[in-house]
């Protein structure tokens, strides 16, 4: 009996296929304009260029329309279907109560959503790694919640793509500014972490003792928006240019002029204060 589904399952499958290549075929054969159910795409690029899906997307999408909803449902979710086919279904095709059906298109996005990004967080630690899939399922949820999900009905890779390279710089320059006290211990030391930072105030004497210049550093990072941090991030330790990492933000390079001249303010302002702060601690 297991076998006779299995074989059925493998049959219907085929099918399907079948009819999205006979689909795809007779509109490349035909040329001809016609309407199509599936609703256009709303968002556009920086350029002002509207998302267009590609010619086999949009008929895999048409054929999937043709069949019940929970054969779709389940087709998608086990990934027989393109990641462009799911994202809508999961756009246009949502039940107006909870399903197990639909709770599975869900899981099965973010599930190929972190495959997607897997290339792009190999060789991080593992704690970074973490950080970056916590970062990027935030502002997938964001997204499917205010229906902003265009650029992965284009291209899902392309999507991932930028979800990842914006949770990687965060992430990155997050890491080198976080400094625990622990991270000051030299190996082998029995002394804590407050003591060794204590330690390392009285033999600086008048100059700004480590742990505090590396703590001021945490605050400063605390000061910036998360558009001035990847700004920061972008041109000052990846190397790009204000133009690329315009790009990479989706804005002009003037916005990233902005950004890191409101970030050096904020930075001066947190070191005149910081004299301030320590004449009123003695």
């Amino acid at each position: 009996m297991a076998r006779w589904n299995l074989g059925s399952e493998k049959s219907e499958i085929s099918s399907f296929r079948f009819f999205i290549l006979r689909q795809i075929k007779e509109h490349q054969m035909t040329g001809l304009p016609r309407e199509s159910p599936v609703k256009p795409l709303a968002g556009s690029n920086k350029q002002g260029e509207r998302y267009v899906r590609p010619d086999a997307v949009a008929a895999e999408i048409e054929a999937v329309l043709e069949w019940p909803l929970p054969k779709a449902f389940a087709l998608a979710a086990a990934g027989k279907l393109r990641p462009q086919t799911l994202v809508y279904l999961m756009r246009n095709c949502k039940p107006n109560r909870p399903t197990a059906q639909y709770d599975a298109l869900i899981v099965a996005f973010f599930s190929r959503l972190q495959r997607a990004g897997a290339p792009m967080t190999r060789g991080m630690p593992d704690l970074d790694r973490e950080r970056v899939d916590d970062l990027v399922k935030d502002k997938a949820l964001k997204l499917i919640e205010t229906g902003r999900l265009d650029i992965f009905e284009m291209s899902f890779k392309l999507g991932a793509e930028r979800l990842y390279l914006t949770a990687k710089a965060a992430v990155r320059l997050r890491t080198r500014t976080e400094v625990s006290r622990e991270d000051l211990i030299e190996p082998g030391s029995d002394l804590t972490g407050e003591e060794t930072a204590d330690s390392l105030s009285l033999a600086k004497g008048g100059s700004i003792p480590l742990a505090e210049a590396k703590a001021m550093l945490n605050q400063l990072y605390e000061l910036l928006t998360e558009k001035e941090r990847l700004a920061i991030f972008y041109v000052h330790q990846a190397g790009l240019t204000e133009k690329e990492a315009g790009e990479q933000m989706g804005c002009t390079d003037r916005n990233i002029r902005y950004l890191i001249k409101s970030a050096s303010r904020k930075a001066r302002a947190s070191e005149e204060s910081a004299p301030r702060q320590r004449r009123g601690k003695e």
